[in-house]
């Protein structure tokens, strides 16, 4: 609820008032959107998900080549209407050539998926995960030189729940993955099934909708333990972090845009979160911890094809969530979107 009572400040003493909601948060990387594409996966239990892509072969690099894919999973109200989940975040920075220098044979795809929202269906929903991942295996059909060892997934917020439903849902498919503030915490079933699986989690101390203890900590602490290769896992934390605006003046979610600093690879000398600390399940401290680079480290070690769908009716506390706080809090999103625009601070259904 606190999520809800700054937007219920931000309606009060916020004057200004934006639209559309549909604009770029990051001017400088116009020039990047530009060389993404839009398509869909197929229909997997009447669900389809499209998204927006960037192929480096349709962009200079060597098609002989085979190159790593990043699977993205951005938060909610990022997929309201199509291709503003590519709009809403500065992870199109990654399309950038000193960005892409840093991936595998010098070049990655990238792809971010969009959550159907107006089905009332977000990233952190089980009733995405078959259909999501119907529409990556299509993509890697389509795309020959995807290096299919070599698979990634990063989500945050609500798309961070969907990054760990991806990883547990098909361990060994994905060679790694990022979990940023993930809206419920990792199950100990979960983390049985990403014993196997480089793990980076990260959170905010003061995020004042992602509770640090009862769900980040949490999670650090179930997927360290069980996780076979704890060197491996990367812990970032930090006590404060840039707040996510609605409308680019509305407060919505404090202490909460952790992505943005991913976005620039983590690198120091960019960082807008403070007291950043990142370490390995080992207890090390990771100095430079550069995205890039430790994603890159990592090739998948599982089959190729283990779709070993997990058993969510199984787990009580992801059965949980999904029938309590899954629709409650898609019922409180949905309300202050029609607020938003009935009061004119945003334009989304115009």
């Amino acid at each position: 609820m606190d999520a809800v009572s700054s937007v219920l400040k931000g309606l009060l003493f916020k004057s200004a008032r934006v639209e559309p909601v549909v604009n770029n948060k990051k001017k400088e990387t116009d020039p990047l959107r530009t060389l993404w594409r839009r398509s869909e996966g197929p229909m997997v239990n009447g669900i389809d998900i499209d998204y927006s892509y960037y192929s480096p072969v349709e962009n200079g690099a060597d098609p002989a080549k085979t190159y790593p894919l990043v699977v993205i999973m951005a938060g909610a109200l990022e997929g309201v209407v199509p291709g503003f989940e590519l709009e809403a975040n500065s992870l199109a920075l990654w399309t950038a050539e000193r960005y892409q220098a840093r991936f595998h044979n010098g070049a990655a795809f990238l792809l971010i998926g969009r959550a159907p929202e107006e089905q009332k269906l977000y990233w952190d929903s089980s009733r995405v995960v078959l259909p999501f991942k119907a529409a990556i295996d299509a993509f890697v059909t389509e795309h020959s030189q995807v290096d299919t060892s070599r698979i990634y997934t990063v989500g945050w917020c609500l798309g961070g729940t969907g990054s760990l439903n991806l990883l547990s849902s098909f361990p060994g498919f994905f060679a790694a993955g990022f979990v940023i503030s993930p809206s419920r915490a990792a199950t100990k079933a979960e983390a049985e099934l990403l014993n196997e699986t480089p793990v980076w989690l990260m959170g905010c101390k003061s995020d004042n909708y992602i509770s640090f203890h009862r769900i980040i900590q949490k999670s650090w602490t179930r997927i360290k333990t069980a996780n076979q290769n704890p060197s491996a896992l990367r812990f970032t934390q930090c006590s404060s972090a840039p707040d996510v605006y609605l409308a680019g003046v509305i407060p919505f979610i404090q202490n909460h845009d952790i992505w943005d600093d991913l976005a620039e690879d983590l690198h120091p000398e960019t960082k807008k979160c403070e007291g950043m600390k990142t370490e390995t399940g080992a207890g090390t401290a990771v100095i430079n911890p550069f995205a890039i680079e430790w994603l890159s480290s990592f090739t998948r070690t599982g089959k190729a094809a283990q779709d070993c769908k997990k058993e969510w009716k199984k787990d009580v506390p992801v059965l949980f969530y999904e029938k309590t706080a899954v629709p409650r809090r898609a019922l409180v999103v949905l309300i202050m979107l029609h607020l938003l625009d009935r009061l004119h601070y945003i334009q989304l259904y115009h």
